[in-house]
């Protein structure tokens, strides 16, 4: 919805690296979105058609930002084992654990291009023996942000 969004988070504690897709749960921002959307509908249809909608809205776009809270994946990069793991997680509890590769080599991350509803974005690609669909990205300065925290940031010391 908002282009500017929050929807990855780069961290990292001790020797391991974290690419989290965690899209933060504001209930300001909740509130702000439907009460705008819930004026622009009463001045548009009236008070009853207004309401009836902004109500369904309001439902609707709380469960959407709900969902998007509880359920999430995490990209694990270990400086020391060199390993890179993903996770899915809901409500901060570790659903599936996948191995992505042994040794990790940041020269395997790639980057395609995609054309959706006249946006450019880029889905990011770990490629070992099959291609690991990470994450998409909404603009080059993200897909630029994560490729200079890679580069700068991963030290990888058993990638021999």
């Amino acid at each position: 919805m908002n282009e500017r969004e929050d929807y990855f988070r780069i961290s990292k504690n001790g020797n391991i690296h974290t690419l989290s897709d965690r899209i933060p749960f504001k209930w300001k921002e909740l509130m702000i979105f439907t009460s705008a959307s819930f004026i622009f509908l009463i001045l548009f249809f009236g008070w009853f058609v207004g309401l009836f909608i902004a109500i369904l809205t309001l439902i609707c776009y709380t469960f959407y930002r709900f969902a998007s809270w509880i359920y999430y994946s995490e990209l694990k990069i270990d400086e020391k084992s060199g390993k890179l793991t993903r996770l899915k997680k809901i409500l901060d509890r570790t659903q599936k654990t996948e191995l992505i590769c042994d040794k990790f080599d940041p020269n395997r991350f790639q980057y395609t291009e995609l054309t959706r509803s006249g946006k450019t974005k880029f889905l990011m690609n770990y490629r070992t023996h099959k291609n690991n669909e990470l994450l998409i990205l909404k603009n080059k300065a993200d897909k630029e942000l994560i490729e200079k925290y890679i580069a700068e940031k991963i030290t990888v010391y058993n990638n021999v």
